[in-house]
């Protein structure tokens, strides 16, 4: 079995902390794992891709990561948000919690976060979601023609507006067919994509902390994107070959009569996607999160561990009750603002 490229040592083990223990108990017994190519399947949710998915491509690349059931003392842990629990007080170990759609994590001392807005102060860094494994990218024999528009997600999460049957008609008399995922394998498959739609009926909260997958994975498809205006892709986005960026069906309607008139434009916007999307590999992603562990997380885990005796037995018990209220009060902050907050669209 190949192995990837090795990146450079970290100067600490970093241990991560898994949800769901009894399903990854065999990549427990610090073997090489197997690719996450092959474990796709069973990679369902954020806490799993942020946490077995990260720790497999670092372990290939040769790094000191271990994948375990719980928190390690003194060590530099790594936890998805679902498996931060105030029950375990984890403050005896140096806890790195990614947040995905999820609230505010107080009760450790780094976060990471998929959508920049995200960064409040220096214990938030940024790092994108990996993108989709096994993704089909688009027939290159279908070349600049647009009859196959795809919405890759849940069904429930497309607005409203771009489900009607007005718009559906409008399409239909174009020539154009709007397919939408009806299993978890859909989401893999651009085959037969010609562009990719994305407008999400969620509160302006829920998209603040969303991130740009849906952009990373239609470049790496090789298909031209119609995007909402979320926070996440307006980050990424460097110039109108990004993406287009539709707030209407007749943003969309308008968008396929430009491509269909300018397949130049729509043979660019396939090309720019594949130069932008190559910061976003498993290799570039891999040597991201290999650098911020070696770099600020390494830098701050020695602070930790210079804290004097005094600020290890009180100190840190202390702060740690304080930091529990904040976490349950962004906890429940969170969810008043992704259920009754403000809409793009109206149900």
């Amino acid at each position: 079995m190949n192995q990837e490229k090795p990146l450079n040592p970290l100067p600490y083990p970093v241990y991560f902390i898994c949800l769901n223990p009894q399903k990854w108990e065999f990549l427990m017994n610090n073997e090489m794992p197997p690719p996450v190519e092959q474990l796709a399947d069973r990679l369902i949710d954020g806490n799993e891709v942020w946490s077995v998915q990260t720790y497999i491509h670092l372990k290939r690349r040769g790094l000191e990561v271990y994948l375990v059931p719980n928190y390690v003392r003194g060590r530099i842990c790594v936890t998805s948000y679902d498996r931060l629990k105030i029950r375990d007080f984890p403050f005896n170990s140096y806890v790195v919690t990614c947040r995905h759609d999820r609230a505010r994590p107080e009760i450790c001392e780094k976060r990471i976060v998929q959508n920049q807005l995200n960064i409040i102060d220096e214990s938030d860094l940024w790092i994108p979601l990996w993108s989709q494994p096994n993704l089909i990218p688009r027939d290159t024999s279908r070349n600049s023609r647009i009859e196959n528009i795809t919405y890759k997600g849940l069904k429930t999460y497309l607005a409203q507006p771009f489900r009607s049957p007005e718009f559906l008609q409008q399409l239909e008399s174009m020539g154009v067919n709007l397919s939408l995922s009806q299993t978890d394998t859909d989401w893999t498959d651009y085959t037969t994509a010609d562009l990719v739609l994305a407008v999400r009926n969620c509160t302006e909260y829920d998209l603040s902390i969303k991130p740009p997958s849906k952009l990373i994975n239609a470049w790496l498809a090789k298909c031209p994107a119609l995007l909402g205006p979320e926070p996440a892709y307006q980050q990424l986005r460097e110039s109108e070959l990004d993406y287009i960026e539709v707030r209407s069906p007749d943003d969309v309607i308008s968008a396929v009569t430009r491509l269909r008139e300018n397949p130049n434009l729509y043979a660019a916007m396939v090309e720019n996607g594949l130069k932008r999307v190559q910061v976003f590999t498993p290799d570039a992603l891999a040597l991201w999160w290999r650098d911020l562990l070696a770099g600020a997380i390494a830098q701050d885990y020695e602070r930790w561990l210079s804290q004097s005796p005094a600020r290890k037995l009180l100190g840190r018990p202390i702060q740690f009750v304080r930091r529990a209220i904040e976490h349950k009060r962004e906890k429940k902050y969170f969810f008043i603002n992704i259920n009754q907050g403000k809409r793009l669209f109206s149900l």
